[in-house]
């Protein structure tokens, strides 16, 4: 199928069955059920390295954004490899550190940290909380103050540059609710220097997930690295140059192939000689997620039924929006492949693939060409590692969906499928 992403890692056995580093889904659904998202631990490994030897020639940290998909078991396994965190909640950071993630590789973003998680995080002595607001900074100077040590910052900078990516996802615009404008985090410079409660060890930004071109992100790193040496030679004691994340990865829809990782290692490369700013041999940190894990991940599903009406086709799933809702969220393409190998004479049928819950925007696909598909036919929706358990519900009192890790020709269960009762937890009549 030409829209289905090519993985060294989901392919076919010699009979036909599609399996995650020669393990069968099919043994896999008989074990744990469906729907389950299934992991492979091979390429969580294989995408960290890629985007390590894309930095390389400057120091670096990965710092994986938990966001995007927070297993502990999928924490841990990037942490052995030498991986950090970018946070955005209190949650995050507890994962983290079960996980076994060294605090000095911790980065906490996002715009409405509570003076709760800020204390949590400075008590742990993570690596830096990045400012998004003067708001935010008040707060974290005050919790710094009564706790008696100094916090570590940066200032996460807004450079206006446009990722050219999904309205939803851009985040480096003045008209998105993340960042700092340049003028304003340029003034907050003295107040910073002159505080005994703040160090401001880094300037950082992001400017949007599934970048197509690296262009963006080099013009956004060529700013933020021309501030650092501002702030540098107003007597900020910077070690950091945060570069967010955003590198894409393929989902099938494309209509052309983005740039390589190797283009955005380069890019971020070029936009810091460009500013002058090489000499400072500043540790370059990318909050890659997506990148790391996206690819990674499948969500197994069976078929529940196949219902023809009017004049469309549906077929319905296990899954819904439930465990993958990018579909109804974005409009999002993910590839939808059978596990069983269909007949080499079959046609295509297109037809919507949905699930069962009570919404009209519970889809999967619309109007996709797919082989034919009948009752008790399992499939594997491509390109689930990321957002899809992160951004997982209970509606319509749907279970969540276990996960799966398959690590050296075995598979193993890191997380048990809900219960009913896990359900109800903590409710009372």
């Amino acid at each position: 199928m030409s829209d289905v992403p090519a993985s060294a890692h989901f392919v076919r056995d010699a009979a036909g069955e599609l399996c995650v580093d020669g393990v069968s889904l099919s043994a896999i659904a008989d074990s744990v059920g469906t729907p389950a998202y299934v992991y492979s631990g091979a390429a969580l490994e294989a995408a960290f390295h890629r985007i390590d030897r894309a930095l390389r020639g400057v120091p670096h940290l990965v710092a994986y954004a938990v966001k995007a998909n927070g297993n502990l078991a999928v924490l841990a396994h990037l942490a052995r490899l030498g991986a950090g965190c970018d946070i955005v909640s209190g949650g995050e950071l507890a994962r983290a550190l079960r996980a076994g993630v060294a605090p000095s590789k911790i980065v906490f973003s996002g715009v409405g940290k509570t003076a709760v998680e800020i204390e949590a995080a400075l008590t742990a002595q993570i690596r830096a909380i990045h400012v998004e607001s003067v708001a935010e900074l008040d707060l974290v100077e005050r919790v710094a103050a009564r706790l008696g040590a100094p916090a570590p910052i940066a200032l996460r900078v807004n450079p206006n540059v446009d990722p050219e990516t999904h309205p939803y996802i851009a985040t480096g615009l003045h008209d998105t609710k993340f960042g700092l404008e340049l003028d304003v985090a340029r003034a907050l410079l003295p107040r910073i220097l002159g505080s005994a409660h703040l160090v401001l060890e880094g300037v950082a930004c992001h400017i949007g997930s599934q970048l197509h071109s690296a262009v963006p992100l080099g013009e956004a790193v060529e700013i933020v690295a021309r501030f650092a040496l501002e702030c540098i030679a107003a007597g900020a004691p910077l070690r950091t140059l945060d570069a967010g994340g955003g590198w894409p990865i393929a989902y099938g829809d494309e209509e052309s192939d983005a740039d390589p990782w190797s283009a955005f290692g380069a890019a971020i490369r070029a936009g810091i000689e460009r500013a002058g700013a090489a000499k400072l041999g500043l540790e370059v940190v990318v909050e890659n997620g997506r990148a790391l894990v996206g690819d990674a991940g499948v969500l197994l599903a069976r078929v529940l039924h196949v219902k023809p009406q009017s004049t469309k086709t549906f077929v319905v799933l296990d899954a819904a929006m439930t465990e993958l809702i990018r579909p109804a969220l974005y409009g999002a393409y993910h590839a939808i492949v059978p596990v069983r190998a269909p007949a080499a004479e079959a046609a295509l049928r297109v037809v919507d693939v949905v699930g069962p819950v009570c919404e009209t925007g519970d889809f999967l696909a619309l109007d996709r060409a797919l082989p034919p598909l009948s009752a008790g036919d399992l499939v594997a929706i491509r390109g689930a590692g990321a957002y899809g358990m992160s951004m997982s519900s209970q509606y319509n009192a749907r279970p969540r969906a276990p996960e799966v890790l398959v690590d050296g020709g075995a598979f193993r269960l890191v997380r048990a499928r809900e219960t009913i009762e896990d359900l109800m937890r903590g409710e009372t009549l």
